[in-house]
């Protein structure tokens, strides 16, 4: 008989595991986001300290600049550093959030975490633009001088060092799109990537809301 009941309970399904509650969900999210969360967090602290230490640079190199070009462009450094200390700001602001969610958690990472992919975007083309920006403030510089030489400006040598800027500019672009998408993809891309798996993966063992 004990040979009989032992069996018939070996046979029996195991019970079924009871849903999650909000409360073990966001525990759990919690353990999955909290380590990803702080490595773009390290990452964003260093990249604001390396900006930080541009802009305060910046000052102090421009009283070696020889000519126009250089003070052009140690200001235009200047401005951008200033431009990505606030960014920078704006990004450890927001990570900060996401070490402290609310009672919506779920929703409100996914808020958060397309706000980064945001602003992850927003210094993707700022990069891409300072590529045609930096030559072309080289190229008008160029043709400015040639407009101020005595004796005439030489067409057919701006137009050669036209073309020459703009096979560079392709080069040096096609270079920095892959560079600069390995680089946000390694610091943020692939951490941002693992959360918001997290958060699909949750959200749809969620328990459904009672009406």
């Amino acid at each position: 008989m004990e040979l009989d009941d032992l069996r018939r309970q070996w046979q029996q399904p195991e019970p079924a595991a009871p849903p999650m509650n909000q409360a073990a969900l966001s525990r759990l999210l919690a353990q999955r986001s909290d380590g990803l969360v702080e490595k773009m967090r390290r990452n964003a602290r260093l990249e604001t300290a390396f900006v930080a230490l541009t802009a305060i640079a910046m000052p102090l190199i421009i009283g070696f600049a020889d000519n126009f070009l250089e003070r052009a462009q140690v200001v235009s450094l200047f401005l951008l550093a200033l431009v990505l200390l606030g960014y920078y700001y704006r990004k450890l602001k927001m990570l900060r959030r996401m070490t402290r969610p609310d009672a919506h958690v779920l929703g409100n990472l996914r808020r958060l975490c397309a706000g980064l992919r945001s602003m992850l975007r927003f210094n993707y083309r700022l990069t891409l633009a300072m590529v045609p920006a930096s030559l072309l403030l080289m190229y008008e510089y160029m043709v400015g001088k040639e407009l101020a030489r005595p004796g005439g400006v030489h067409t057919a040598m701006l137009l050669g060092l036209g073309a020459a800027f703009f096979v560079t500019g392709l080069l040096l672009q096609w270079a920095v799109v892959k560079a600069t998408r390995w680089y946000l993809q390694r610091l943020y891309g692939q951490h941002l990537d693992r959360l918001e798996a997290s958060l699909r993966e949750l959200a749809e063992s969620e328990p459904p809301t009672a009406y």
